[in-house]
């Protein structure tokens, strides 16, 4: 299969946008991806999961924190031998990602159709019937921006609220890279605008919502037990717009290439509540359980690494519900 390289645009995009993409990404990263992109597929994962398990051992950044993530949720279950055995594989996963990442400008939709199988389909199609868009909540499950690309090049109008990465190289890449496939990109910083305009356009909007969140965007809800800082965005879009949610997995089936999306039936918003913003958080909370089962079925593929529970550690400051009020740590007397 060809490489198909990063100078080749999308339909969508005008070819002075795609020179302007390419020029902004480094060449070692270029070449990078080149290079793994010539390994067999196969080939390239084993290479990955090396590195995560040379990471795991002798570049522990974050280990602790991942560590200790495991324990908050599976303590009282596993030992501290399989605890550990999820993050090393956690580190694993990751690298395996990367390479996976580097690979990407080599994505078709054969490629695609070869390597990630689709189940619940027919739940985004008929949610695409309605008109009115749908938002796709997904997590840091697996390879998630294979995922995204993966159903772009395959035809679905999908567009990912994208979150800044620390390097700028990296950043360039990956957007130039998702661009290419046709997924449409949802800046952070006041999308609301967009997000409204992409719905009304039926295009398929992608939230990824697993991960802590700033004050001003986020709620406070419970998460394996814990206080969690969650973005409400996929409620409030739901209930502002007449969108339905779609729960999207993506998983790891084989460590040679192989992938599912798993898309589960729409959710309906529930309002057990005559305030909306009692039933927003109500069912921000039924997402966070699907997500618990994600991460309960395929705990070695989530993204550990990430300091979720900061508001358990810290709820000074926080807008906590009177529901959530038992979880708050009270300091000890005298």
């Amino acid at each position: 299969m060809p490489y198909i390289g990063l100078r080749a645009p999308p339909t969508r995009r005008s070819e002075e946008t795609a020179r302007t993409s390419i020029t902004r990404v480094s060449v070692i990263v270029l070449l990078l991806s080149r290079l793994f992109s010539k390994l067999s597929l196969p080939t390239a994962l084993a290479i990955g999961r090396f590195l995560g398990r040379l990471a795991y051992y002798l570049i522990p950044v974050k280990r602790g924190i991942a560590r200790e993530n495991v324990r908050r949720v599976f303590g009282a279950e596993l030992s501290p031998r399989e605890q550990r055995r999820i993050v090393r594989k956690c580190y694993e996963s990751m690298c395996m990602w990367g390479m996976e990442v580097m690979r990407m400008p080599h994505l078709t939709p054969e490629v695609s159709e070869q390597t990630v199988t689709r189940e619940g389909y027919e739940y985004m199609e008929q949610a695409l019937a309605r008109g009115k868009g749908a938002i796709l909540v997904a997590s840091h499950m697996d390879n998630v921006d294979l995922a995204g690309c993966s159903m772009a090049i395959r035809g679905l109008p999908l567009s990912v609220a994208v979150k800044e990465f620390k390097s700028k190289s990296l950043q360039d890449f990956l957007s130039a890279v998702r661009e290419r496939t046709g997924v449409i990109l949802i800046p952070p910083r006041k999308s609301k605008e967009q997000i409204i305009d992409l719905l009304k356009k039926n295009v398929v909007v992608t939230l990824v919502v697993d991960q802590h969140m700033a004050k001003h965007r986020a709620i406070v809800c419970e998460f394996f037990g814990q206080l969690a800082a969650t973005s409400p965005a996929p409620a409030r879009f739901a209930f502002e717009t007449g969108a339905p949610i779609i729960p999207g997995l993506m998983y790891r089936t084989d460590n040679k290439g192989g992938h599912g999306i798993r898309l589960g039936p729409p959710m309906e918003m529930e309002t057990p509540y005559d305030d909306l913003d009692k039933n927003i958080r109500h069912n921000t909370e039924r997402i966070n359980r699907i997500i618990e089962g994600w991460i309960r079925e395929f705990p070695e593929q989530w993204l550990w690494l990430h300091k979720r529970w900061k508001v358990q550690d810290n709820p000074e400051g926080w807008d906590i519900p009177e529901h959530l009020q038992h979880l708050v740590k009270r300091p000890a007397k005298g």
